[in-house]
């Protein structure tokens, strides 16, 4: 992964993956761009590997975490071997929107630090938001930037967004003609 570009304002950054680097499939999340769906009391889920690879071992058994620790001297090479055994398993929690403004949703979906880059799913189960802080002293209090945000930066990087197959379907079905684009 490459740096590409980072927004001023926002605690937001792109970057880039060699695509040869990459599986055939990659799967796309869906996202949520100016609907209800952001307001105070809202459900929400996130999703992602806060604490990285000290989690990972903690979620094992003692004996099986120290012997891959001792087996495997890096980190990389200690989550290659994770991914190979499937113990890579995001952690998923849900809570609600605590507070808005205009640059940050504020929710109480429990996360921790390394959390930050995971995505905040709103009550559609499209992306509402990027994780990018938690207040330690208060587990109540983490913040997301709204996918506007992302969306904006990843446009001036030059990247442009696929073709809808919800709208396309919708324009079929309203009018009887395939979308011509």
């Amino acid at each position: 992964m490459k740096y590409k570009q980072a927004s001023t304002a926002e605690d937001v950054a792109v970057c880039t993956i060699d695509p040869n680097e990459l599986p055939a499939k990659v799967p796309t999340l869906p996202l949520d761009v100016g609907s209800d769906s952001v307001a105070v009391g809202r459900l929400v889920v996130t999703m992602g590997y806060p604490s990285g690879p000290d989690r990972l071992l903690a979620m094992l058994e003692p004996s099986e975490a120290q012997g891959i620790q001792s087996r495997y001297s890096s980190i990389e090479a200690q989550l290659g071997y994770l991914a190979q055994t499937k113990h890579i398993q995001p952690l998923t929690t849900q809570g609600n929107i605590t507070d808005l403004d205009a640059h940050r949703i504020v929710y109480d979906a429990r996360t921790g630090e390394g959390g930050s880059g995971g995505p905040l799913f709103g009550p559609s189960g499209r992306v509402i938001g990027i994780t990018f802080a938690i207040f330690t002293e208060n587990t109540a209090s983490n913040f997301a930037v709204p996918i506007h945000f992302g969306l904006s930066l990843l446009e001036k990087s030059g990247w442009t967004a696929p073709p809808n197959p919800e709208a396309e379907q919708k324009d079929v079905s309203t009018t009887g003609q395939p979308n011509s684009r």
